[in-house]
């Protein structure tokens, strides 16, 4: 089973309530698009990996942003996502 995914939340993660996810982790995901089941106190709720074009490295370096949508987290707040034992369900700690 591959690590799970972890990060500290930034203040445009927090503001804007979404997680970055970062393009060498998508594997680790679902493919981009693909509805998934996330939990977290026990509540689970429907989420998907997005994408979205930046050029926030300049108009010359456009790229995408990857991310699931998601409320509620501060700044600074370290957020760890698990794979479950069953296939398409994710754990948010």
């Amino acid at each position: 089973m591959q690590n799970p995914y972890s990060r500290r939340i930034s203040s445009e993660e927090a503001r804007d309530g979404f997680i970055f996810i970062l393009k060498n982790r998508l594997s680790f995901f679902p493919p981009i698009g693909r509805t998934f089941s996330l939990g977290l106190d026990g509540r689970r709720k429907k989420v998907k990996v997005e994408s979205r074009a930046c050029t926030c490295r300049g108009e010359d370096k456009p790229h995408k942003h990857f991310f699931i949508r998601g409320g509620g987290l501060k700044t600074g707040s370290a957020v760890m996502i698990k794979k479950t034992e069953n296939a398409g369900r994710y754990l948010l700690k």
